[in-house]
């Protein structure tokens, strides 16, 4: 006989399912992780990354085949107020960052209010930010200063490297390139948008809408409330416009032709960390394509059009 019993673990919000196999006079017991709040399950599976149709530049080839393990992604990019809070405990916890490191409501009016996305934010505040939110949650931080994963990154302007990032611990982390591009796909294969191939619209609730200004034709002067246009496949907002998104990797034109297939982590080094999605201040579609690869700002810069979304590792 199976019995499944729902246990709150309070402190941490984690919900866990304990499922008690018995059979004759032997039992197992295991523990499965609910799905966290606000968050989506990215499954795990092959599909193949790049531009498939050869309308970008070099850097979006080849197509490449690339396994990503299960995990599950923020179905929203990072809100002001959702910064906010956990900024205001990270301050109090030995953390460098406040809610002043990130901004939306602005003197050169682009930004709006709370319920938009974030920007402004570095890509070293982003992956503080994270650490904030898993230790903030009880869960186990996954960025340290060096390779011994001795030190939680709290402070300072520190290049992680690959070998400081506990991958596979609970808490939170910046999505790679692969993992942004098979979350943002939505569980399709071939297509330009996280919907298929229409072209990308400006009507808010549309199947294939997005914020972004189309050659100033949309009218989109500045960011829009997180969840506006229709979700993904996969229930996943915003993969296409609104705002760039932070990712863990470094940017390395070159890097598909000697992309490793099973959970590529980028480059060991470089200047500029990749960003992906496009957003409102894109002029044409093409920036929003789901293969198309940016950089440009350093990693200690933000923009009024840059912000992020999170992940966490699937169990």
């Amino acid at each position: 006989m199976r019995t499944c019993k729902t246990l709150k673990l309070f402190g941490s919000g984690a919900v866990l399912l304990l499922w008690a196999v018995a059979a004759g006079n032997s039992g197992q017991v295991g523990l499965a992780q609910a799905q966290p709040p606000g968050m989506a399950l990215i499954p795990a599976g092959s599909f193949q990354m790049g531009d498939s149709f050869s309308e970008g530049n070099s850097d979006q080839r080849p197509v490449h085949t690339v396994f990503v393990s299960a995990f599950y992604m923020d179905k929203y990019e990072v809100t002001k107020s959702f910064w906010d809070e956990v900024a205001n405990w990270a301050a109090a916890n030995g953390y460098d960052i406040g809610p002043a490191d990130g901004l939306t409501d602005r003197s050169d009016g682009f930004g709006k209010v709370e319920d938009h996305p974030v920007t402004y934010v570095s890509w070293y505040e982003a992956v503080k930010w994270a650490n904030a939110r898993s230790e903030k949650e009880g869960l186990t931080p996954v960025y340290y200063t060096d390779a011994s994963q001795a030190t939680v990154y709290r402070m300072g302007s520190v290049n992680v490297a690959i070998e400081g990032v506990k991958w596979n611990a609970n808490g939170y982390r910046l999505p790679t390139e692969a993992e942004w591009e098979k979350a943002a796909r939505g569980g399709l294969e071939g297509k330009r948008y996280p919907w298929g191939d229409e072209e990308l619209v400006c009507e808010a609730g549309a199947r294939n809408g997005g914020r972004f200004d189309d050659n100033y034709r949309c009218d989109d002067i500045g960011t829009a409330p997180v969840g506006t246009y229709s979700p993904n496949g996969y229930g996943l907002y915003d993969m296409a416009g609104n705002v760039w998104e932070w990712v863990w990797d470094w940017f390395d034109s070159s890097y598909y032709a000697k992309s490793p297939g099973p959970d590529p982590r980028g480059p060991a080094s470089g200047s500029y960390r990749g960003e992906r999605g496009g957003s409102w201040y894109s002029y044409d579609a093409y920036f929003c394509r789901v293969a198309f690869r940016f950089y440009g700002v350093s990693p200690d810069g933000g923009g009024f059009d840059l912000g992020f979304r999170l992940m966490r590792t699937a169990p």
